[in-house]
């Protein structure tokens, strides 16, 4: 669209040095082909503004959850530490209560005449 609108100007500079005069159709037709060309660059710029608002929106979105995703994973990785000691120490006070009543049972045993 840009180049688009170079051309036109330089056609009508190309005209004015030729002292070329453009009959009133011509003028009025390079005038509305000119000023399209400046309602659709306008229009893209607003759409190209939209989409960086867009894109800067999703970078922090992204850079947001990436923080959320590594603040759960340390969770997860503090809680199973948590788990895997409290299992630790369940089945060493199973074990213990294990051996105490094999004790007492031997005890028991032992001292029975």
């Amino acid at each position: 669209m840009i180049m688009e609108l170079q051309n036109i100007r330089e056609h009508c500079q190309v005209a004015q040095r030729r002292r070329v005069e453009l009959t009133y159709l011509e003028q009025e037709i390079n005038e509305d082909w000119e000023a399209n060309l400046e309602r659709v660059n306008m229009h893209l710029e607003r759409l190209l503004d939209k989409v960086d608002k867009d894109l800067a929106l999703l970078r922090h979105m992204a850079s947001h959850y990436r923080a959320r995703n590594m603040s759960a994973k340390a969770r997860i990785k503090s809680l199973k530490a948590k788990l895997r000691k409290t299992t630790r120490r369940e089945k060493e006070e199973k074990e213990k209560y294990r051996i105490i009543i094999l004790v007492e049972a031997s005890l028991a045993h032992h001292n029975t005449p």
